[in-house]
């Protein structure tokens, strides 16, 4: 702008104007400089603040990447224990069933041998109630041999 020289004898009122003119430039400058020093601050402030708020996304970031490998782990030492345990158990089973196959055979051989003693006691008994009615038969005959010879050697009595 374009600045008035006072080397004039102006009236009062031009100089009051010119004063008045003055004083509206020098405030006009104040409230640029206001201005500017307030959009300074301000454009300051949201850099902080967009700053602080980037530092922020990053720390969150990093602790979803952090809880995401801990959840990762977590879920992997999971499997292992399941896998372990399932191992385990399959091992359990298979020596379960090695045990019972084995007990069924077991009871198998000593249900056979058991039946064959019982089959070998009958027939040996068998045998000897067939030798023992043998011998009665055999007794019989001799003790009535023996009573028809007594009778026959002693009629009278």
């Amino acid at each position: 702008m374009k600045e008035f020289d006072d080397s004039f004898d102006l009236g009062d009122g031009q100089r009051e104007t010119q004063r008045v003119i003055r004083q509206l430039k020098e405030t006009i400058t104040v409230l640029r400089d206001d201005l500017e020093t307030q959009a300074h601050e301000k454009t300051h402030a949201v850099q902080d603040t967009l700053n602080g708020a980037q530092a922020e996304i990053r720390q969150l970031r990093q602790t979803i990447t952090a809880l995401r490998e801990k959840l990762e782990s977590m879920q992997i030492e999971k499997t292992k224990a399941v896998q372990e345990i399932s191992s385990i158990k399959l091992d359990e089973i298979q020596q379960m069933q090695h045990s019972l196959s084995a007990l069924r055979e077991e009871l198998e051989t000593r249900t056979f041998t058991h039946q064959q003693v019982v089959q070998n006691v009958r027939n040996t008994f068998r045998d000897e109630i067939r030798q023992l009615e043998q011998t009665i038969v055999a007794l019989r005959q001799e003790l009535e041999e023996g009573r028809v010879v007594e009778i026959m050697e002693n009629p009278n009595g």
